[in-house]
């Protein structure tokens, strides 16, 4: 996937995320419980929390590719840039018809970003380690080539 691909699908979605916040949908997809009675998600919690952490994901994705969305301070303007979008998209469903803010929708959001961002860091923690692994394996194996000549 190019860089430029990356980039377009990313604010792509990004927009998407954005105007749906909008738009005057019906529907209360917030009755809908899951799991026993002592645990209260509702369904609508739970996809603010999916959407936000896939986000992130394919913010990890396209760094693991080698592709990045900001030329500097990348991974702190990509959380700066999630962070504005949950935010947006929660206070400004105060003035849409059909729509309501509602803080757990936007906590459920932050928590995604929150568990998104937890999963990027020890990723790059476990890519560190197997490089220094392998870096202390190089390292063995020249000075064993150096003690067997």
């Amino acid at each position: 996937m190019p860089q430029k691909l990356y980039k377009s699908l990313f604010w792509t979605g990004y927009l998407a995320v954005l105007v749906f916040a909008f738009l005057p949908i019906a529907g209360d997809i917030s009755k809908i419980k899951i799991g026993p009675p002592s645990f209260k998600m509702q369904l609508d919690q739970l996809l603010h929390f999916v959407v936000y952490f896939l986000i992130c994901m394919y913010y990890l994705f396209g760094k693991r590719m080698g592709f990045q969305l900001f030329r500097s301070n990348s991974e702190v303007k990509f959380i700066l840039a999630v962070l504005l979008l949950a935010t947006v998209t929660e206070f400004v469903q105060l003035w849409v018809p059909e729509r309501s803010f509602n803080v757990f929708d936007w906590v459920a959001n932050v928590s995604g970003i929150v568990a998104g961002v937890g999963v990027m860091k020890i990723s790059r923690r476990i890519a560190r380690r197997s490089i220094a692994k392998e870096g202390l394996a190089d390292f063995a194996d020249s000075e064993e080539r150096k003690i067997s000549r």
